[in-house]
């Protein structure tokens, strides 16, 4: 059996700072005995008198609060349309927008409550991550090649499925992001023993990994870029060779540079991008509404419902944009506040990432966290500026029902892995303990039982001090 090396300094959650053990190969990672974890270190819960918060509670309370706060503001962008009446908050707590909600957070609390561990099930072709990346690559190429792809603003992104009188629009890239996060994992498990060979482990995780992409890539390059970025660190963490890796890095740069030198319309916004003010009728025209929209707001702002670009100046201002209207109505105070929310997000699930306590679970946490944050990030750039115009919303705020609840899906998987995680390291804590003679009733009384025999208490109480638990006679 393999030495158990001892954890390094640092908190980078690699595959080198959990080796892996024989008992773990194994796909359910759930052994009849398991082993003790010898890297579950450092606190996994917030103290704040008189509160105690694990960071699986923490976590839920900030999606909670992020999914409240864009609610309420996409309300408040869409009255542009509805108008603005005296209950208009309460507004929007009947309509989509507050379903979508609503759903997202039964099935986060949901995959809460379960072991996220279950998702490997007993077999590779039949687990959860492979059925879920095989169904997001047949509903991209059905976006791309069938009747059902939907084209809105100029892009070709949504899937309408009828259903009966209506029909339901979702965005198969949503469900790519979390696909391939559970996919690579999963297959760092079950491909342990040749993922670090070129032909037999290496290129099968590749195809699957760049058929995703190339069917996102084809109308959604902002969201490719996102993944291809999670995915290559998760790579690293999965154990494959670093010059395998290397090798995935010119055919990408070149494939950059086709996609975006020889679309014009990227191209333009390639080339505006640091002089909006050459073009302000045409490509500068969200990026200069976008500042204008943010300086308008100053540090308190104009007030919630009471901003004055969302009138038809300010283009997609309740998905993409939607963060210009919240500087504009709240200032710099709500958009710290909106920052914070993601910083806060951020540290806790990395966090997680590193208390988990096999490679499974790290990779999972790493890759929701990462994505999500890495999201938020770039959409915050693009609307102040500091990066190219890009079609990608901001996560729980955007308006959009499918990112909404893929993300609540996530994040419910990612609390998971810190609950089981803790409720492991809760178990084995008390396997470990010394047993302490408890005080109490029957201890500190001994009282006599009616066969004649003395309770348990007595014994105890022969054992402890004369001090403990009774008084010596005088």
């Amino acid at each position: 059996m393999p030495v158990t090396k001892a954890r390094p300094s640092s908190i980078w959650p690699t595959r080198i700072s959990w080796p892996r053990r024989q008992d773990q190969l194994l796909p359910s990672l759930a052994a009849a005995t398991p082993a003790p974890a010898p890297y579950v270190t450092g606190r996994s819960h917030f103290t704040l008198s008189p509160l105690n918060l694990s960071l699986d509670q923490i976590l839920f309370l900030v999606t909670a609060g992020l999914l409240a706060f864009g609610l309420v503001m996409v309300q408040s962008a869409e009255s542009r349309v509805t108008g603005v009446t005296d209950h208009w908050i309460l507004q929007s707590f009947n309509n989509k927008n507050a379903i979508h909600a609503a759903i997202a957070l039964l099935a986060m609390a949901l995959l809460w409550r379960c072991d996220y561990r279950k998702l490997l099930g007993t077999s590779f072709l039949l687990s959860i991550p492979t059925i879920t990346i095989a169904l997001t690559i047949l509903s991209l190429a059905a976006v791309l090649k069938t009747p059902l792809g939907v084209s809105l603003n100029g892009a070709r992104r949504w899937l309408a499925i009828p259903l009966g009188f209506t029909r339901l629009s979702v965005q198969p890239s949503e469900f790519a992001k979390l696909a391939l996060v559970l996919f690579i994992s999963a297959y760092a498990i079950y491909r342990e023993h040749c993922i670090r060979l070129f032909f037999k482990g290496f290129v099968p995780l590749i195809a699957v990994f760049g058929a995703t992409a190339a069917l996102v890539v084809a109308e959604d390059f902002g969201t490719t870029v996102l993944i291809c970025a999670v995915c290559f660190v998760l790579l690293m963490m999965s154990g494959c060779k670093w010059w395998h890796i290397a090798l995935l890095v010119p055919p990408a740069l070149v494939a950059a540079y086709i996609l975006l030198w020889y679309s014009p319309f990227r191209r333009e916004r390639l080339m505006i991008f640091m002089h909006p003010e050459r073009d302000p009728k045409g490509i500068g025209y969200h990026p200069l509404q976008s500042l204008l929209t943010i300086v308008d707001g100053g540090l308190w702002g104009r007030g919630l419902g009471n901003g004055v670009q969302k009138m038809g100046y300010l283009p997609e201002d309740n998905t993409d944009f939607i963060f210009s209207v919240i500087c504009e109505e709240l200032g710099c105070i709500g958009a710290f506040m909106v920052i914070a929310l993601f910083v806060a997000f951020t540290f806790t699930g990395w966090r997680v990432a590193t208390r988990a306590n096999n490679l499974f679970g790290k990779m999972v946490a790493f890759g929701i966290t990462a994505t999500i944050g890495l999201q938020a990030a770039i959409n915050i750039a693009v609307v102040t500026v500091s990066m190219p115009t890009k079609g990608i919303a901001l996560p729980f705020i955007s308006s959009g029902g499918t990112g909404w609840i893929m993300n609540a899906i996530a994040l419910g998987v990612l609390m998971s892995v810190e609950r089981i995680n803790r409720l492991e390291a809760r178990q084995q804590a008390r396997a470990h303990a010394p047993v302490e003679p408890a005080l109490g009733f029957p201890v500190e009384m001994g009282i006599p039982v009616p066969n004649g025999k003395e309770s348990p208490g007595v014994q105890i109480l022969a054992t402890l001090p004369p001090t403990v638990g009774r008084q010596e006679a005088p």
